[in-house]
């Protein structure tokens, strides 16, 4: 497949399906419907799922096989799976914190080493990035009240997202514009997530969050993954290193 990018023509690889993703699909269903359900015991056994399922799906369908450990993408899920797993366990609130807030540097650190010979919309007319630091304040005036002791670590996870989000919307018109759309939509999902899990927590807890935050999350891994198999599958794009 050759598809013609703002006058460049770019090569890419479309891989197949695989019967990871069906298995990724049905723990993502399964996990969403425990939590309709109200069947929190049961999501021991999803929950932890989704994520390996997700990085398996990941790496079958992407070239560069063996150089994982330096795979930005991959220790993005992998903090994000360790994140999942902590807070299960209220008692763990702090250390899955740190868990995703360290996921979001690597999905930092993958966008921002992205390569093409075109310039990113942003780049051009950076002003418009004002949007994303007007949400962070936003939300930020929602919650200040109620953080307590809690003020200075949600406002450096709020900052890192904010910024994660950024890097995320960098890629329009730097990347073509599919793979574009999956980074931003992914971020953005992903941004929402934790700002429902923090409104939710902080502020006031309110019907169905937990599904809220949950299909926003694994939506938000799943266009993030999808954009990268698709850069990663671009021959003219080399994979970064973290």
């Amino acid at each position: 497949m050759r598809k013609c990018f703002l006058g460049r023509t770019q090569s890419y690889m479309r891989p197949k399906p695989n019967h990871l993703f069906f298995l990724f699909s049905l723990i993502s269903i399964a996990e969403i419907s425990l939590l309709a359900n109200e069947l929190e015991e049961f999501r021991t056994f999803t929950k932890p799922l989704i994520i390996p399922l997700l990085a398996s799906v990941y790496v079958t369908m992407t070239k560069g096989k063996g150089k994982w450990h330096k795979d930005a993408i991959i220790w993005g899920l992998l903090f994000s799976w360790i994140g999942d797993i902590l807070l299960q366990k209220e008692s763990f609130f702090i250390p899955g914190l740190l868990s995703f807030l360290t996921a979001h540097i690597f999905y930092i650190r993958f966008f921002s080493r992205t390569i093409s010979r075109e310039t990113s919309f942003f780049k051009l007319r950076p002003v418009m990035l004002i949007a994303v630091l007007a949400y962070l304040v936003e939300l930020m005036h929602l919650m200040w009240p109620f953080l307590g002791a809690m003020k200075l670590p949600v406002l450096v996870y709020g900052i890192t997202i904010s910024v994660m989000l950024s890097a995320a919307f960098w890629q329009y018109q730097k990347l073509d514009d599919r793979t574009a759309l999956f980074f931003i939509l992914g971020a953005t999902l992903f941004v929402a997530s934790d700002s429902i899990l923090a409104l939710n927590r902080f502020r006031s807890a309110f019907d169905h969050a937990g599904i809220l935050i949950m299909s926003t999350y694994i939506l938000a891994q799943l266009f993030i993954v999808l954009g990268a198999i698709r850069y990663r599958n671009i021959p003219e794009s080399e994979p970064e290193s973290i």
